[in-house]
């Protein structure tokens, strides 16, 4: 598994509070079957204002140590930005895409949109970033009308979706959305967004409740083949879920027959 939006780093947002609390939750993802952890921490102007410089100096700690205790797991850089009209000049001067490739991890505001929001990830695909919509089953605009996925998808912007959503970690009204998204193919990764409170690691529990509800395929996709994609920086379909021949039923029925049993 590869788990591309974790706050592992120490120290340095609301995640892991400590270095050994980082190694100790490192070695249970590896135990669990991880082999690339993207270290994504909050860049949240004014309230986690992480450089560039910052984050490298935890990065290169966190790796020290795990090369120390001989932890057979590969670490990459990167941030979540909370958007605000300086994202762009920020995450070109402080480098926070995953990596050396185009792919940015951002969030914005859980309770509304803000009104320029299209606008920015508009700029941010025209300078060739590869933009990813952190959580959007979280978000309140999603969670009551989920088919503004489309949007989004349209404007080249990815999807990923939180495992503890699918477990019901947020609640029922998330874990609902969550599923309903998956069933239209609205979701393109799914990580652990790992804040290290857990002792239970929420991307493996996920994998095992979607390749039983729906199958390994799907799991797969979203947990191991989208993410390795995206640390190559290939091309990732925004579209990927077809109607099947029409003297079955559709993939999508089958689905919410099968979330339907779960909820």
């Amino acid at each position: 598994m590869i788990d591309i939006h974790t706050h592992i780093l120490p120290a340095i947002d609301d995640g892991s509070p400590d270095l050994k609390t980082s190694i100790k939750q490192i070695k249970m993802m590896v135990e669990r079957g991880v082999t690339n952890i993207v270290c994504t921490p909050h860049f949240m102007r004014n309230n986690y204002h992480n450089t560039d410089q910052i984050i490298t100096s935890k990065f290169q700690l966190l790796k020290k140590e795990i090369a120390r205790e001989k932890i057979d797991v590969k670490l990459h850089k990167a941030a979540e930005v909370y958007l605000d009209n300086k994202s762009l000049q920020t995450i070109k001067k402080e480098q926070f895409n995953i990596d050396n490739t185009k792919f940015v991890l951002v969030e914005t505001s859980m309770s509304e949109f803000p009104a320029d929001l299209y606008d920015i990830l508009f700029h941010l695909v025209l300078e060739g970033y590869k933009p990813i919509l952190a959580h959007p089953e979280r978000y309140q605009p999603f969670q009551k009308n989920c088919e503004i996925a489309e949007e989004f998808m349209y404007k080249n912007v990815y999807l990923q979706m939180n495992a503890g959503s699918f477990l019901g970690q947020y609640g029922t009204r998330i874990q609902k959305t969550a599923w309903n998204m998956l069933s239209k193919g609205y979701v393109h990764f799914i990580a652990s967004d790992n804040h290290c409170r857990h002792e239970d690691y929420s991307l493996a529990l996920a994998y095992d409740a979607i390749a039983e509800t729906i199958d390994n395929y799907t799991a797969k996709l979203l947990i191991e083949t989208n993410p390795k994609k995206l640390l190559n920086d290939e091309k990732i379909d925004f579209f990927y879920v077809e109607a099947s021949n029409t003297e079955n039923k559709t993939f999508l029925e089958k689905i919410k027959e099968k979330i339907k049993k779960l909820l």
